[in-house]
């Protein structure tokens, strides 16, 4: 992919939604390893040091949704891991793929903690699960949210 291709993908994806995918990769990392929430504030703090090039293309309420998304799932990992937990029926938790963990800890944290209103953040994230799952992960993480919100009114 050339890189002209690449900054007009990246603008045209606006909004917050370049800087959530950049959440959802960073928790991928952190998932895909198994690893603490501590060690996703450290995995955010590398990634600012490593991503200059990325974080220029990052307009100020990107980059502010893209710290504060890191510092509130940092300190809410274990509940909205417990939220998920919940609402995955007949599913061991560490049976749900690497890539649909990581989107529904997303997805989660801004429908339960910001109160963003899950319309906007489902569609936003089943489009993650069609570019990087599976052609069945957008289901699966469209029905947990689903769930998810069933079980908040």
């Amino acid at each position: 992919m050339n890189k002209n291709f690449e900054e007009q993908e990246k603008k045209a994806k606006g909004g917050v939604r370049l800087a959530r995918e950049e959440v959802f990769k960073l928790v991928f990392g952190v998932e895909a390893t198994e690893s603490a929430s501590e060690e996703l504030k450290q995995a955010f703090d590398i990634y600012l040091q490593n991503s200059e090039e990325l974080i220029g293309t990052l307009n100020e309420n990107q980059l502010e949704f893209l710290k504060s998304s890191i510092d509130g799932i940092a300190k809410n990992y274990d509940n909205i891991k417990d939220i998920i937990k919940k609402n995955t029926q007949n599913w061991a938790y560490e049976r749900i793929g690497v890539v649909e963990r990581a989107l529904l800890i997303v997805a989660t944290y801004e429908f339960i903690f910001k109160n963003a209103p899950i319309e906007v953040i489902a569609n936003e994230i089943i489009e993650l699960a069609k570019e990087y799952g599976n052609e069945k992960s957008y289901e699966f993480v469209n029905g947990i949210l689903a769930n998810i919100e069933k079980s908040k009114k």
